[in-house]
């Protein structure tokens, strides 16, 4: 694949208003974590995944990209959750564009959109496919990384939860590092410990992990933070 057929869709750019995204950059906790990983040796190439469902692994991974794409790198934000995209309903994106979907199975050369956000680009899902976890493992998504890299600082990837099928194991395989993401009182530890196990026995390296919906104080919830890998 020649970098030259990866193609912004001008006619398709997608609006984002940040001023209704509830965890915006502004939250200093995803700027602690985009230190964190910044200075995490070897790491461009960012996924973002969950131990099971509605543990708010979307939201972290796209407040990830946003927060460096405000620091001034050039980010392209995936999502490559082909088998239950929230994605595009949680930022009322109406576009049809090609996503990755239509990347892997060669349907489509231009698939990355821009966006109004300075720097921040995005990669859709696209068309859900019948067998997720063979597209992803055919071998293009190695291809798409490598040509994205020349063109992008940061690559931040959304991917479905560790339980949700192989999909994660397989994107850890071709990516930097992990974040796992997870919510507070809502999974068990031995499920956690269970996903990064089948991670790493894949090949993936867990970097760290967001926790989600700390309690800050007795009254304020919702807030993330961000904490190094103890197991």
């Amino acid at each position: 694949m020649d970098t030259k057929n990866i193609k912004n869709l001008n006619s398709d750019k997608i609006t984002i208003n940040e001023a209704d995204n509830e965890f915006s950059t502004a939250n200093e906790s995803f700027k602690k974590l985009r230190t964190n990983l910044m200075y995490t040796d070897d790491l461009q190439v960012i996924a973002m995944t969950s131990t099971i469902p509605d543990e708010g692994k979307s939201v972290a991974a796209f407040n990830t990209a946003l927060s460096f794409a405000e620091l001034g790198k050039k980010v392209v934000y995936i999502d490559a959750d082909l088998r239950r995209s929230s994605f595009k309903d949680m930022l009322m994106i109406n576009t049809k564009a090609p996503g990755l979907s239509e990347a892997l199975t060669k349907q489509s050369e231009t698939y990355v959109c821009e966006t109004n956000v300075d720097n921040l680009s995005i990669v859709l899902a696209g068309k859900r496919p019948p067998n997720p976890s063979e597209i992803l493992s055919s071998g293009h998504l190695k291809e798409i990384l490598e040509e994205l890299k020349k063109q992008f600082d940061y690559i931040v990837i959304d991917t479905p939860p560790v339980t949700a099928g192989a999909d994660a194991s397989i994107i850890g395989r071709v990516v930097d590092g992990v974040v796992l993401v997870i919510r507070n009182e809502y999974t068990s530890k031995n499920a956690i410990k269970r996903a990064v196990k089948e991670l790493e026995a894949n090949g993936a390296r867990v970097v760290g992990c967001v926790l989600n919906r700390v309690k800050k104080d007795s009254t304020e919830y919702g807030h993330y933070g961000y904490y190094d890998y103890y197991y």
